[in-house]
């Protein structure tokens, strides 16, 4: 009796902390917040500056951080951002900033809330932890301008295959070389020891018109300092939304890396007449 009357008072204090937290975040009337219909979100590099907004209409004050590492130390400079239209905060930094990792952090009420990734990044350091100040051009393969999914014009005729990027490729028996990557799926030519197609030429052989990829984003619980270690993960816990998984590249150190070989796999789908679908969670 005593350990469920022990049970009862926990789940009652844990219910109560629950609907105080509940009723405070209700205090909070979002429909007032400002609208910002601005395209610039996240950071605007070139070589002689990096202009950074993000969206923080409930803070005090938000600041910039900047580091020389992706993963270790402290910021060697914070720059207090100023507020602007629509709820955003900007800064702008007038020296080229190249190779520089950065992360927000915002004041709310008195309280400095910790650095956070930038939720509009689409370049990062390895395992995600800050954004990467870079041209995002510069993880272009040859010929991504021209880039197009292929025609399709009924939609009723799709036959859609989904696929998890590293299920498709890790087998040991599958013939590819890069297993587990981007690439790897982009592999042509490849057998397992029975002599049957795998990685690209298995979908063509398929006949789907559609690959449907699981989620392909930079995912929270997989550690990509450890490429050797047997790691797995459905994806359903992103960390940047709008960044491919680091462990599906070739080297997860190198910040362009990741979306160069995630390029070089839609365009090698494309070219074989295969149209992508990804699988996102927001």
């Amino acid at each position: 009796m005593r350990i469920i009357f022990v049970r009862n008072i926990f789940l009652l204090t844990i219910s109560l902390f629950y609907f105080t937290a509940m009723s405070k975040a209700q205090a909070i009337d979002f429909s007032n917040f400002p609208v910002y219909s601005g395209t610039d979100l996240g950071l605007r590099y070139t070589v002689e500056q990096s202009a950074f907004r993000v969206y923080a209409p409930s803070a005090a004050a938000v600041q910039v951080s900047l580091y020389h590492d992706p993963l270790e130390g402290e910021p060697f400079q914070r720059i207090d951002m100023q507020k602007s239209d629509g709820g955003t905060w900007t800064a702008v930094v007038n020296e080229d900033l190249k190779g520089i990792f950065y992360t927000y952090r915002s004041r709310i009420i008195e309280k400095w809330n910790h650095d956070v990734p930038d939720p509009y990044a689409k370049l990062v350091g390895v395992n995600g932890r800050r954004a990467l100040v870079d041209e995002i051009a510069n993880a272009d393969p040859k010929g991504w301008k021209n880039d197009v999914s292929p025609p399709f014009k009924n939609p009723t005729d799709a036959v859609i295959y989904e696929l998890h990027v590293r299920d498709a490729s890790i087998n040991a028996n599958s013939g590819i070389q890069h297993k587990g990557k981007f690439i790897g799926l982009a592999e042509s030519g490849t057998k397992n020891s029975n002599g049957l197609m795998t990685s690209l030429d298995h979908l063509w052989e398929l006949g789907v018109t559609h690959i449907l990829l699981l989620p392909s984003f930079y995912f929270y619980t997989i550690d990509e300092t450890r490429p050797e270690k047997a790691q797995y993960n459905w994806g359903y816990d992103p960390l940047n939304y709008n960044v491919p998984e680091g462990s599906y590249s070739t080297n997860a150190m190198d910040g362009l890396a990741r979306v160069r070989e995630f390029k070089e796999l839609i365009q090698t789908l494309h070219k074989n007449n295969l149209r992508v679908i990804m699988d996102v969670v927001y």
